[in-house]
C-alpha cells in the first residue's frame, strides 16, 4: 500500500486527529483508524477524497510519483533558461545550493508539522515473565509519531514469534485495558504465572504461529487488555 505512508504524512502536516477527521467528514472514527492503521487494504476512493480534502490536500498529492513541472511560473522558466547557459562548474554550484536549501526547508517544514502523541508504556516483553509487570517499576511514557487508536490504555513490547505472521518480536502494540475480550479477539493475558499475547478461543489461548501449541483451558486466565494493533512510526520513551 504505497499510499499509506503518504497519507500519514499528510495527516501530520494537516495536524488533524482521528476524531476531528471523523467529525469533519462524517466517516466513523473506527473506519478512519482502520484506514490509517492499514487494516483497510482497499478503501473507497470517495472516502479517501474526503479524508485528504479534510487534511487540506488533494488526491493528486496522495500519489507519491505524481509528475511535476507541468505548470512552470515565468520566474521558473527564466531560471531554467539561465541554468542552461551556465558552464559545468556553474551548474554544479547551482545544484549544490538548491540541494542545501531544499533540505533546509524540508527539515523546517517537518519540524513545524510534527506532532507527537503520548501513551503509557510498560517496558515488559509480552509472552514471558511473571505477570506482575503493570507497576511503577516498569512504567514510563512513550512519545508516538502517530496518533494511537481510540481506546488505547497502554503500550507493550512483543517478545517471540508465537503471533507471526501478524505480529513480530520487537513490535510494540496498542492495548485497551479490559477484563474480558470476545472469542476470536487478540488480547494480553496472565495464565499460570506467565504473560501471553494470544487469540482468545473457547478452547484456550491460541497462537497465530501454527508451530506453537494451544494453551488449553479458560479458568484461571486473567485478561489484561485487548490488542488494538501494532505501533507504526517512531516511538521514544522518557
Amino acid at each position: 500500500m504505497y499510499w499509506l505512508n503518504r497519507l500519514k504524512e499528510l495527516k501530520n502536516a494537516g495536524r488533524e486527529t482521528y476524531k476531528s477527521i471523523s467529525e469533519k467528514t462524517g466517516i466513523p472514527q473506527t473506519t478512519i483508524e482502520k484506514i490509517f492503521s492499514g487494516r483497510t487494504k482497499d478503501p473507497k476512493m470517495n472516502m479517501m477524497n474526503d479524508i485528504v480534502r479534510c487534511l487540506g490536500f488533494s488526491l493528486d498529492e496522495l500519489i507519491e510519483h505524481k509528475e511535476s513541472g507541468k505548470n512552470l511560473t515565468e520566474d521558473e522558466k527564466e531560471m531554467i533558461n539561465e541554468y542552461r547557459e551556465l558552464d559545468t562548474g556553474g551548474r554544479e554550484h547551482v545544484r549544490r545550493t538548491i540541494l542545501h536549501e531544499f533540505n533546509r526547508v524540508k527539515t523546517a517544514k517537518h519540524n513545524a508539522a510534527q506532532r507527537w502523541y503520548s501513551a503509557v508504556y510498560y517496558d515488559f516483553p509480552v509472552s514471558a515473565g511473571t505477570g506482575e509487570f503493570l507497576d511503577s517499576q516498569t512504567v514510563s511514557i512513550a512519545d508516538l509519531e502517530h496518533e494511537p487508536p481510540h481506546g488505547t490504555s497502554f503500550i507493550l513490547r512483543i517478545a517471540g514469534d508465537s503471533m507471526e505472521p501478524e505480529f513480530h518480536s520487537g513490535d510494540h502494540i496498542y492495548v485497551e485495558s479490559t477484563e474480558s475480550v470476545e472469542y476470536g479477539e487478540i488480547g494480553v493475558f496472565v495464565y499460570a504465572g506467565n504473560v501471553y499475547m494470544k487469540e482468545y478461543t473457547p478452547e484456550g489461548l491460541l497462537s497465530l504461529n501454527p508451530e506453537y501449541k494451544l494453551i488449553p483451558g479458560n479458568e484461571g486466565i486473567k485478561c489484561l487488555g485487548r490488542v488494538l494493533g501494532t505501533v507504526d512510526g517512531k516511538i521514544r520513551t522518557r
